[in-house]
């Protein structure tokens, strides 16, 4: 006797119609009669009094059926509490992003001194993905884009770019740098893959500036390089400021322009989604945020 026998026989018990129980359990009617038959055989008993398609149950069917809802009930509580178990000893945390963590990392490192055994997994190819799915991460970090209009997400912080600009380069002199000021440049753009490009190359591109030369990268080490050599200016995030701070040879410029600004957004799974560990990691980032828990 399998559990699966069972549910067959609560389904149909309960619509009295062999065709309507089948398509109800996405099987076949011959398919679920030859599962009542094999489980009425086991029991030595019939519990139908069959007329064609219709079935209505008999006394033994009567009594089994009350059995059986207890036994189906006892077994689908006794599996809830073992996932809930195994939710208590999963303590990754998966976490999908696009763009600038903003204040993530952080809020990583100060949860882990009260929770030492957490592990973080984090994805940051969400730009790489046509549709991202919020049920594959228990937090996602994401910009304000027509690709993630369909979650229900808060504003997490605004990620914002400046210009490094190697000494000796003409724009190295001024205070802030000027989307005019870009027309003629030499830049260099991270490929995070394929067409893929980090976010200034498509303010870049929306603006037609004029006669610029573009090069292109797969990393942020070889991006700075190339600026220390004097070969292009690059955009650098707010995120990345540090690898680039007091670097012999390169100066930070803010940028006047508002284009080179985006809001940046946060969403969470579902709570009851989430493992324990993660529910109280979702719980932390949003009293830190000051942004609602639940969606």
């Amino acid at each position: 006797m399998t559990i699966d026998q069972l549910r067959c026989f609560s389904v149909a018990a309960r619509m009295e119609n062999l065709s309507a129980a089948a398509a109800a359990l996405y099987i076949t009617q011959s398919s679920l009669s030859k599962k009542i038959s094999s489980l009425e055989k086991e029991l030595g008993v019939q519990l139908f009094d069959r007329k064609g398609k219709t079935l209505r149950l008999n006394e033994a069917g009567d009594f089994f059926s009350e059995c059986c809802r207890k036994l189906l009930g006892d077994f689908d509580t006794s599996v809830d509490k073992l996932r809930r178990m195994d939710r208590k000893k999963n303590t990754r945390i998966r976490i999908g992003l696009e763009g600038d963590p903003g204040t993530l990392i952080p809020c990583m490192a100060e949860f882990r001194k009260d929770h030492p055994d957490v592990t973080y997994d984090i994805d940051s190819s969400l730009a790489e993905q046509e549709h991202p799915d919020i049920n594959e991460y228990d937090v996602m970090i994401y910009p304000d884009a027509r690709k993630y209009r369909k979650y229900s997400g808060y504003p997490y912080f605004t990620e914002r770019y400046c210009l490094a600009v190697p000494e000796g380069n003409p724009l190295s002199g001024q205070k802030n740098i000027s989307n005019r000021s870009l027309n003629g440049s030499a830049l260099v753009f991270l490929r995070q893959k394929e067409s893929v490009y980090e976010y200034p190359y498509e303010i870049c591109r929306s603006l037609m500036l004029e006669s610029i030369t573009e090069h292109i990268v797969d990393s942020e080490s070889l991006k700075r390089k190339m600026i220390t050599e004097g070969i292009a200016c690059g955009f650098v995030s707010s995120e990345n400021e540090d690898f680039y701070m007091n670097v012999p040879g390169i100066r930070l410029i803010p940028l006047v322009s508002s284009r080179f600004e985006r809001q940046m957004m946060i969403c969470f799974r579902r709570r009851k989604h989430l493992t324990e560990a993660a529910a109280e990691f979702v719980s932390y980032l949003s009293r830190s945020a000051g942004i609602p828990e639940e969606q």
